[in-house]
């Protein structure tokens, strides 16, 4: 009956960063941070339920996530490692709750404008735009969150097994001959 069918899904499995400090408190997958944030707006005060933790990639205990519990980034300094959609609501909903100020870490340079020679269709067109959550943050911080070209090194412990803070490097890419990232 259909020529076509098309099954679309989402990445529920993260990709750890495996640096030093990555066991901190305070660190946390998207996904763990997003799925509390929505069921705590969709269930309100009676919102208990289980959500599976990933470490080392690998299923961790499933653990129990309350109105009280969920995780807030409201009056905290907000580094979101990474881009894309997940990226992008991570900004927006640390936005939502009050954060004091938020970056984005993008390990690959600021996409071009426009879609350049060695990118072209039917290839996704890896151009620069901007997205509901980089313009909400440019509104409440005065500046586009991202900041390109960036490798996370170590996560930085407070002495209280929390983060502090997070030791990056700047990185250059060149491409080669196809065109390809090295």
């Amino acid at each position: 009956q259909y020529d076509a069918i098309v099954l679309t899904v989402g990445a529920t499995v993260p990709r750890d960063l495996p640096i030093s400090g990555r066991q901190l408190k305070g660190i946390h997958f998207a996904m763990e941070f997003l799925t509390a944030n929505t069921r705590h707006l969709l269930e309100g005060d009676t919102a208990t339920h289980s959500v599976l933790s990933y470490r080392d990639g690998e299923p961790d205990l499933p653990y129990r996530v309350t109105n009280n519990l969920h995780i807030s980034a409201a009056g905290k300094r907000v580094v979101v490692i990474g881009g894309g959609d997940t990226g992008t609501d991570c900004i927006g909903t640390s936005i939502r709750h009050e954060c004091t100020s938020l970056v984005n870490f993008e390990l690959l340079p600021q996409p071009p404008e426009m879609r350049s020679a060695d990118n072209p269709w039917p290839q996704w067109p890896r151009v620069f735009r901007v997205d509901y959550g980089h313009e909400e943050a440019t509104h409440k911080f005065g500046n586009d969150p991202r900041t390109y070209g960036i490798l996370s090194k170590k996560f930085v412990d407070d002495g209280r097994g929390h983060v502090r803070g997070i030791e990056t490097v700047r990185v250059r890419w060149d491409k080669d001959t196809t065109g390809r990232f090295v």
